[in-house]
């Protein structure tokens, strides 16, 4: 059952007006809640400290229908000017806020129908703009039509007011209470920021974005972009945790159907589409070569018999790894020997694209030798020069280092990849997979 808490100003209505429960007193009858916070004005601070009759009357309530509420008042003496909108739309901002902080686990009821009608739209716009949900009812009264009875003044009888008062009287007094329905609109601009930095893969600002309303976002949300941004990060396993948390599948290659190497190969690669995706030739182009690297290991073993991780060792202390003469067999050092022949033969240098290749071309099938030249030749040509020179790299001068452009270079990627592990048809397609995922979730109300 849910549990509320109440923020309400107070006008000249309240407690009672005409013998019949002012706004505040009515939301109280019927919602109970734990805990009140009246805003009084200077001329409700003064009737306030004359005979307390908001709190004294409140009190009766409670003992008359058996529950217990706690009462703050937020006493505002210099505020002289209540017809002032300005006076009261920061300050009820802040309110609000302070309120949904103080008590997590309670639903925020703010009273739309006591005070001047300058307070009551300034709460109506911050109730719209919370950046926490609040639930804004109106009392309609009891003529449901404009009050004729005459305004609350210092001459208030408490005791008379409560026993001539026709709800407490009848055994069923009409709930005059209805929720505003209102879309928060802070909640629905900050949802269309966040699908388009979804848009753009940058799951990091969406969920930036998504945190500072996280009342109004479904938990899968959340998570979903806490998998994307993961995942553009290559840490490809805390993103499965997300998603499953998330009861989505997010990885199209399987571990049962590919090495590790397979499935990080492949996210790399698909981080380079997105890279092309946002535009940013430059990065796409400079981050080539690690992936070339990996991707010509991986066909060598998968395709070829070939484990280069057995031919590396560590020479004099160094930290990487190299691609050792000693160990390698006959026949592939022969490959090597002779294609750096002008430089006394193969001397031993880490596995790049650079020697990886010949070996493709020696023991590959010929449309894997054929990409891998290809690529080997855009590396050389192209993307050393964007590694270590200031650049602008366009697909003009791309074009003109190696005779392709950036869609070509990925087109042979995805191809070269294919030969080598067993890539799903619409892999390719899965990061905009997960944005229309995230994109479908609604909002919570």
């Amino acid at each position: 059952m849910a549990e509320y808490v109440l923020f309400s100003p107070l006008g000249l209505s309240d407690p009672t007006r005409g013998l019949r429960d002012g706004a505040f007193i009515h939301i109280c009858r019927f919602y109970r809640p734990k805990k009140v916070y009246l805003f009084m004005s200077k001329e409700i601070c003064e009737f306030d400290e004359q005979d307390n009759r908001y709190e004294i009357y409140l009190k009766k309530l409670c003992e008359k229908l058996g529950f217990n509420c706690e009462v703050k008042k937020i006493k505002r003496p210099e505020l002289v000017e209540v017809n002032d909108f300005d006076a009261f739309y920061s300050d009820f901002t802040v309110l609000i806020e302070q309120i949904s902080n103080e008590n997590p686990g309670y639903e925020v009821i703010v009273n739309l129908s006591s005070g001047t009608p300058q307070m009551k739209s300034a709460l109506k716009i911050v109730s719209n703009l919370s950046s926490r949900p609040v639930i804004p009812l109106q009392v309609s009264s009891p003529a449901k039509k404009s009050n004729h009875e005459p305004p609350v003044n210092e001459k208030y009888d408490i005791e008379l007011e409560w026993e001539l008062n026709e709800d407490n009287i009848a055994d069923n007094p009409e709930n005059r209470c209805t929720i505003v329905k209102s879309e928060n609109f802070n909640a629905r601009i900050k949802r269309e920021i966040i699908e388009k930095h979804i848009a753009v893969y940058d799951y990091k600002a969406a969920l930036t974005v998504a945190k500072t309303i996280q009342d109004f976002v479904d938990p899968r949300m959340i998570n979903l972009l806490m998998a994307g941004e993961r995942r553009l990060a290559l840490d490809t396993g805390i993103a499965e945790m997300f998603a499953r948390r998330a009861g989505y599948d997010l990885l199209p290659i399987k571990d049962q159907n590919c090495s590790d190497k397979g499935k990080i190969v492949f996210e790399y690669i698909l981080s380079l589409k997105i890279k092309l995706e946002k535009g940013e030739l430059g990065d796409f182009v400079r981050a080539v070569s690690p992936v070339l690297t990996d991707m010509f290991e991986l066909y060598l073993k998968n395709k070829c018999q070939i484990d280069i991780e057995e031919y590396l060792v560590k020479l004099n202390g160094n930290k990487t790894k190299k691609l050792s003469r000693r160990k390698l067999p006959p026949e592939l050092l022969q490959v090597l020997d002779l294609a750096f022949a002008s430089n006394g033969g193969y001397r031993d240098t880490e596995p790049c694209a650079a020697n990886l290749c010949l070996l493709i071309a020696a023991k590959g099938e010929e449309k894997a030798a054929s990409i891998a030249k290809k690529l080997r030749s855009f590396e050389e040509k192209a993307r050393n020069i964007a590694a270590h020179e200031i650049v602008t790299v366009t697909e003009k001068w791309l074009k003109q280092k190696v005779g392709y452009n950036t869609s070509e270079i990925f087109k042979m990627l995805k191809d070269f990849l294919a030969l080598t592990i067993p890539v799903p048809r619409d892999a390719w397609d899965s990061y905009e997979r997960l944005n229309e995922e995230i994109t479908r979730i609604p909002m919570l109300k």
